[in-house]
């Protein structure tokens, strides 16, 4: 089966696109993919410290265009601007994916105790926030332990990925060893750790793989539904 629908992804980065494409045009056959990418988000939201209203507006911009460019759903790709898609959503007539909503669901059922990693600490919080929202849903008083590698981070901008790699993974593993129920890579760029990490006790979370399955069950649904609206209308 083919799944004719144009997914467009809302991006804060170039980075790792073609994974991105390989891994939905396994899955769903057929899929147009399209980019809206402003790589001035991240920049503008760690100055501040927060999110700006200019992040907001130029955010609901692009999902507007999104669905101008005729999306049939739209992936918000960046944990840090996720809160954002909460907001976008809200004027859009197509379905919205946020990268990390099923990562958070994961987390919350997993267990009360998470820690959170990040080299960004604008990520932390719009992570921390979307655990404890499914976790209260489920009645669940999560603990959130918080840790923000900044040396990580300062080896990624000096441009030597595979240092950051390196100091990333050693933190996760000593993590590994503290008894928590879960640890979060709150970063979608993590996941390039994942074939490193094999072998840990701790569940490692990461939002890449869960979220791009979000969008593969969202788009089958639909095309799902269309067929049987179609055969009702016959």
């Amino acid at each position: 089966m083919e799944y004719k629908k144009r997914i467009v992804v809302l991006q804060t980065s170039f980075a790792k696109r073609e994974d991105t494409i390989a891994y939905l045009e396994e899955h769903l056959p057929g899929v147009s993919i399209d980019f809206i990418t402003d790589s001035s988000l991240l920049p503008e939201i760690r100055k501040a410290g927060r999110t700006t209203q200019s992040v907001i507006q130029r955010m609901t911009l692009y999902a507007l265009a999104a669905e101008s460019m005729g999306a049939d759903l739209i992936l918000n790709s960046c944990s840090t601007v996720g809160e954002v898609a909460d907001i976008y959503s809200q004027v859009v007539s197509v379905p919205v994916v946020k990268i990390d909503d099923a990562m958070a669901r994961q987390a919350a059922k997993i267990g009360d105790n998470i820690a959170l990693i990040a080299t960004l600490p604008t990520t932390l919080g719009p992570s921390r926030r979307a655990i404890d929202r499914y976790g209260k849903a489920m009645g669940r008083a999560i603990k959130f332990t918080e840790f923000l590698d900044q040396p990580a981070w300062e080896a990624l901008a000096a441009g030597d990925s595979k240092r950051h790699n390196e100091i990333l993974i050693d933190s996760i593993r000593k993590l590994d060893e503290q008894g928590f129920d879960a640890i979060v890579m709150a970063q979608v760029s993590m996941r390039a750790l994942l074939p490193d990490l094999t072998g840990t006790k701790t569940p490692v979370l990461c939002s890449f793989y869960t979220g791009l399955d979000a969008v593969v069950e969202t788009v089958k649904k639909m095309c799902e539904e269309g067929l049987q609206s179609a055969l009702v209308n016959l």
